[in-house]
């Protein structure tokens, strides 16, 4: 069960991203959350600083985990990256209004702290990913050491632009698919996006199945 904090801050994210930062209120957070505008205050003290928390909490989730798959000596390094994969579509499908927000405070945030966040995660990432891939490189599972940097870049960017065009190309496959599955859709939708992935970056990495 989430705490009273979590509760409040995963319902400030839904309106913030139905609705904008600007064009949500505390009152409209406490109404949705049934809780008291003083509640609030008193967990917060104001909307820009819930919605700096939210960004933390959020972010420390997923580093955590990202710092644990490369802590894990049950995988090797191919099984690492998978994990990660794994674990970022998954957050992404999961917290879909989530990741909408930071696609949104990438482009037009003015909050420092926000930014700063943002910045930090990405480098942290971009990290743990280049420590995975140079065991791999030194143990021979690698042949290629890529851009770190654009690895990333490769990595959210096409996970990032998946989420964004589920719907378009979700009335591209009905036009052209027709044993298209409409209920099953999102989950299939979302695993053919790992397996992009990690096809993506095996060959960027040099990796070849044995």
């Amino acid at each position: 069960m989430p705490t009273k904090e979590e509760h409040i801050m995963m319902v400030a994210e839904k309106l913030f991203a139905a609705n904008g930062y600007n064009g949500t209120s505390v009152r409209d957070i406490a109404t949705k959350a049934k809780v008291n505008v003083s509640m609030i205050s008193y967990y917060f003290g104001s909307k820009e600083n819930l919605m700096e928390e939210l960004f933390k909490w959020r972010m420390e989730e997923g580093l955590n985990f990202a710092k644990n798959i490369l802590e894990n000596n049950d995988l090797n390094e191919i099984q690492k990256i998978d994990a990660f994969i794994d674990n970022f579509v998954n957050r992404v499908q999961r917290l879909r209004d989530f990741f909408l927000l930071v696609h949104t405070q990438q482009v037009i945030s003015q909050n420092k702290n926000i930014q700063s966040f943002l910045k930090d995660s990405k480098i942290n990432y971009i990290e743990i990913n280049q420590k995975i891939i140079e065991q791999g490189l030194k143990k021979g599972i690698f042949t290629v050491k890529p851009s770190y940097h654009l690895l990333q870049c490769t990595i959210s960017g096409t996970i990032f632009n998946a989420m964004h065009g589920m719907k378009l190309y979700k009335e591209y496959l009905k036009k052209h698919n027709p044993d298209f599955d409409e209920k099953h859709y999102e989950n299939q939708y979302f695993q053919e996006v790992r397996s992009h992935v990690k096809a993506i970056v095996r060959a960027m990495v040099g990796y070849k199945e044995e």
